[in-house]
């Protein structure tokens, strides 16, 4: 990797401004020169000798082969301060802004484009490549539309600017020397980062550690609320706030400004490399594991809250606006993470938005995600075949396995590898290169996990941790895995009957068994000592007799359980209840609570042809519930599934014997 830095390691510079006045109509930037540019002496505002400042940029005068440049904005005074990397100068533009976040620059048009925090706009600067220390005015602005900007992000003439004051995407399209309001998208979680990779706009989800895309964004935009295609969690990360995309070398880098409490020493960044081959194989909802990233992390990074990220590809360099301790820090030597100490350090009070700019970086955004897939894979209690189905319910294989009686399915699409849950054999089996067995093959599983007992319900996985809901015992066993063993980590009494299971983020949401009720183990893995545990919450579903199964869809945020009615007789008493925006649904329902009717999406009747639905997967994507329902046999599909309600018949109808339990791989 090489090293950039060429006059320090460690810098610490003041910068000073001179404030020109400009009653210029046409608000070209000013600039008031100082007559120390040809002396030989470093003396008046420069910031190298007869360079800088006021001065030529000292890149074009010490290095006039490689344009690199950091443009960092701060809420202390709303200036931009811009960092020549190639020629070590640092020179301040002095905007009406009082606090400002978002910034980018368009070299092609010598445009430079901030989102002020005080004026509630985009303000566009155009010619400043020319320009020194300087007081600038904006050369356009959009009308005062924004609540709380953060991020701003560009494909071609569209700028989206991420606001959380209302966790809004505003997306402006530029019009020669304009900026028109295009639309104005709801986004249902809070935002801050924001980053395109092709057409793909990517998005943190802040207070947590998720990352979610949309999907062909601009194409896609409308007013109103908008789900993301997919969201997944980012393992090791506390909170993020930062992130940036690199097309030439596909990665991607999301910072962490860990508690929100300690702004000096808890921060870090994350280095995910190969990121398409790695984001594009996690399903909705899924954890990419730390182990595949790097992080670095630590009390020599001066880190407290980094709360964005610039890369240069050419280098390696990866820069962050430290806002909690003021600074602007590079790191070149990052490759094997850990705790180390920043190659640039500059002092910028409340630094907020970075980016880099230079001719072999710019607009290397890269490809859009491609090969999106739906699989929904099956188990059945009476044979242990695997039958999996695509996104239409049609069937795509049946394959035979080392069990003869199985319930709680999972597919890692990392290592191609299918988990699943003997009955028969009392096991919990691993089953891998599952995607090369054709149609009416036999799996032999490659290792296996003995389980304290031989009824498992339902497997629920998060990264390489396996929860196993084991309903004769009542208890949650939870394994690890690495692609060669099983290991036991510990064993959970939760104080109820078991049965389906699955994750919302760190979050183990469970049925209790001959009830209604759900159950709520928040942040499950921080949980170490065998024996006990009690959930943070349980609440009553209501409507709902006898629940067994559940799926919880981190892109949608919709919970979905089954309802098995009576577990006696043959009347078809089953259905589905759906319960959107869950988030926010069950934090304001207290432990002891109830959800009401009035808050789900019901589906229930004789239509419906569900008597014991044991299972239930949710397709973001088409909005479709599928059930497997032991008693009649099936896996049934109802589309439309957040706005179809009541007895209505199912749009699939597929015939499985003693159907158990489903995964949807949903990718």
């Amino acid at each position: 990797m090489k090293t950039i830095f060429t006059k320090f390691s460690i810098i610490a510079i003041s910068v000073s401004t001179l404030i020109a006045c400009n009653n210029d109509d046409d608000a070209t930037p000013v600039v008031v020169e100082e007559p120390t540019c040809s002396d030989g002496i470093m003396n008046g505002d420069e910031t190298g000798i007869d360079c800088g400042g006021s001065c030529m940029p000292c890149e074009m005068a010490s290095n006039p082969g490689r344009r690199a440049d950091l443009y960092v904005t701060n809420n202390t005074d709303g200036n931009i301060t811009k960092y020549s990397v190639s020629g070590d100068s640092i020179m301040t533009y002095t905007t009406t802004s009082t606090a400002a976040e978002g910034i980018y620059y368009d070299a092609e048009s010598d445009l430079l484009v901030q989102a002020s925090r005080s004026g509630l706009m985009l303000d566009a600067y155009a010619g400043t490549s020319t320009l020194g220390t300087a007081s600038i005015n904006a050369s356009f602005s959009t009308f005062t539309d924004l609540n709380s900007p953060r991020e701003l992000a560009v494909s071609g003439d569209y700028y989206v600017v991420a606001d959380n004051g209302e966790n809004k995407f505003f997306v402006y399209y530029k019009v020669g020397n304009s900026f028109a309001l295009y639309y104005t998208v709801e986004v249902p979680f809070p935002v801050w980062g924001i980053a395109f990779k092709g057409n793909d706009l990517y998005a943190v989800v802040d207070t947590t550690s998720d990352l979610a895309v949309y999907s062909d964004f601009i194409v896609n935009a409308m007013d109103g609320m908008m789900y993301p295609s997919k969201r997944v969690t980012i393992e090791g990360i506390v909170r993020t706030h930062g992130l940036t995309y690199d097309g030439t070398n596909d990665v991607m880098i999301m910072t962490d400004i860990g508690a929100a409490s300690n702004a000096t020493d808890d921060g870090g960044f994350h280095v995910i490399s190969e990121f398409s081959t790695k984001f594009d194989a996690l399903s909705d909802g899924e954890v990419l594991p730390v182990g595949i990233q790097t992080r670095i992390a630590g009390s020599s990074t001066m880190m407290g809250n980094p709360i964005d990220v610039a890369y240069d590809s050419e280098t390696g360099a990866i820069y962050i606006a430290e806002v909690g301790n003021g600074k602007i820090l590079g790191f070149t030597d990052w490759g094997n993470g850990g705790d180390i100490s920043p190659s640039l350090e500059i002092d910028l009070a409340t630094a907020s938005s970075i980016y880099f700019s230079s001719d072999e970086t710019d607009g290397n955004v890269g490809m859009s995600s491609m090969s999106q897939t739906t699989r929904l894979y099956t188990t059945s209690t009476a044979d242990g075949t695997i039958t999996v189905y695509d996104g239409s319910g049609a069937m795509v294989s049946m394959i035979s396995s080392a069990s003869t009686s199985s319930e709680g399915i999972y597919y890692n699409a990392f290592d191609d590898a299918l988990l699943l849950g003997s009955r028969s054999e009392g096991e919990l089996q691993y089953y891998s290169d599952f995607s090369t067995l054709m149609n009416g093959g036999s799996a032999t599983a490659a290792f296996a996990a003995d389980l304290p007992t031989s009824s498992t319900r339902e497997i629920a996985v998060y990264g390489n941790k396996v929860v196993v809901a084991d309903n004769p015992a009542n208890m949650f066993y939870v394994y690890s895995y690495n692609g060669s063993s099983f290991t036991l980590e510990n064993t959970f009494d939760p104080g109820f009957p078991v049965w389906g299971i699955t994750f919302k983020g760190g979050d183990l949401l469970a049925v209790v068994d001959t009830t209604s009720d759900l159950a709520i183990f928040e942040d499950f893995f921080s949980n170490t000592m065998d024996g006990a545990l009690t959930p943070t919450k349980r609440v009553s579903i209501g409507g709902i007799i006898r629940t067994h199964g559940i799926t919880y869809s981190a892109a949608d945020d919709v919970l979905v359980m089954t309802d098995i009615g009576l577990a006696a007789g043959g009347a078809l008493d089953g259905g589905i209840n759906v319960i959107q925006d869950f988030s926010a649904v069950i934090e304001a329902t207290a432990d002891g609570g109830s959800i009401s009717i009035a808050d789900q999406n019901i589906i229930e009747g004789l239509s419906t042809l569900m008597n014991n639905p044991i299972d239930v997967a949710y397709d973001h994507k088409t909005k479709t519930v599928f059930v497997s329902d032991i008693a009649t046999g099936a896996v049934l599909g109802f589309s439309n599934a957040l706005s179809a309600s009541g007895n209505i018949a199912p749009s699939v109808n597929n015939t499985l014997t003693s159907a158990s339990s489903l995964y949807l791989y949903n990718n």
